[in-house]
């Protein structure tokens, strides 16, 4: 039964990679088929990451007083509702509604991921979280190259969003017949405030850096395809591909790099991978011919979030849980605002302008990074 879960859990992960990033490819049929701007569009991702925001804090809860498999169960009927109501939704607005259901559904049932993984994974704690991220960043490489095919083969966006939902509904059964272990509490029980937490001047360093990361990252993976094909005239199919390439490098740098992370010291390996993946990003730009560069930018974005975070486990040696929950807490919030930014300048500037912004997200990565640096006085060994 142990292993049962186990492989349901990277199972509900790789499915979380699925969903999430059909919306990359489908952007620009969404588009048009509400006739909106790219604000809108900006709204939207807003919306979605608001939804996943307030999962986050409703998780926990759920988790601490009815166990994961409720928190896992009540996700999936969400990402559910939300790609069924996508059919019942005349006007842009409306499929907002159902927009932020997917999304809290998605935040709900990773929160629910994790809980079960604090108890299921018993041996090889650092392998096994690996392996689990992994499975994400495989459903990541294959959503928007599927996504992508299905669009050029004229399927409509419902309908592509509607193959998530039934593997959505067949997990769900699955889950409503599986006996899960106890589960590990999610958050600290009222021993700190959040306020609290929030007055010290390095959680908020370390927020801001890590939501421009999130916001770069995501950035990528919401804005590539519609980039590409508005600056390049790109096809559904080609375009889709170098965002899956951007995501299968991605994976590859999440199993591989925590070896050279441990090699060259935390702070070291984001510098030197930030500036990288700022650099490929911006060379990318520079010609159709080196969209590739693109693609390979995921190695380098691969580290980023996860190095932070044991960064800033290091850093808090006290309420740990409370700390990290407020980071990622700030940081969502400017991934949020941010996305909103993108498609306002791709408005009133063009998509060009909107999507470099990706770059100067990450710069501001390196300038955070070396504030934090010099307030820690953390240097990589």
């Amino acid at each position: 039964m142990q292993i049962f879960i186990v492989v349901l859990n990277y199972l509900l992960m790789l499915l979380i990679g699925l969903v999430d990033n059909i919306k990359g490819p489908v952007l620009s049929s969404i588009k048009s088929f509400y006739n909106v701007d790219y604000t809108y569009i900006g709204l939207l991702l807003f919306i979605g990451s608001l939804g996943f925001i307030i999962a986050s804090f409703v998780g926990g809860m759920i988790v601490n007083r009815y166990g994961s498999k409720m928190a896992l169960s009540l996700g999936l009927v969400f990402i559910i509702i939300g790609i069924l109501g996508y059919f019942a939704s005349p006007v842009f607005f409306v499929f907002l509604i159902f927009f932020f259901c997917m999304n809290f559904g998605i935040g709900m049932l990773e929160i629910g991921i994790n809980a079960t993984a604090a108890v299921a994974f018993l041996v090889n704690q650092a392998i096994m979280m690996n392996l689990l991220h992994f499975f994400y960043g495989l459903g990541a490489t294959i959503s928007p190259n599927a996504a992508g095919r299905l669009v050029a083969l004229k399927y409509s966006w419902q309908s592509i969003y509607l193959f998530g939902g039934i593997i959505a509904l067949l997990m769900l059964i699955v889950i409503l017949f599986t006996r899960f272990p106890g589960t590990a509490k999610y958050v600290d029980g009222g021993k700190v405030k959040y306020l609290d937490v929030l007055k010290d001047r390095h959680v908020i360093l370390f927020s801001v850096m890590l939501g421009f990361y999130i916001a770069s990252e995501v950035g990528i993976g919401n804005w590539a395809v519609t980039y590409l094909k508005g600056s390049y005239g790109m096809n559904s199919v080609k375009s889709s591909m170098y965002l899956s390439l951007f995501f299968a490098a991605f994976t590859i740098g999440r199993l591989l790099g925590g070896f050279v992370v441990e090699k060259i010291g935390y702070v070291k390996s984001i510098f030197i991978f930030a500036s990288l993946a700022a650099s490929f990003v911006a060379l990318s730009m520079v010609s159709q011919n080196l969209s590739i560069l693109l693609s390979m930018a995921g190695l380098f974005y691969s580290i980023i979030y996860p190095t932070t975070m044991a960064l800033a486990m290091k850093s808090f040696k006290e309420n740990t849980g409370v700390v990290i929950s407020v980071i990622v807490t700030v940081s969502s919030s400017i991934n949020m605002i941010a996305n909103f930014i993108i498609g306002k300048l791709s408005d009133v500037f063009g998509v060009f302008v909107g999507f470099s912004f990706i770059v100067v997200f990450m710069v501001l990565v390196i300038v955070m990074l070396n504030v934090l640096q010099s307030s820690l006085k953390l240097y990589s060994k």
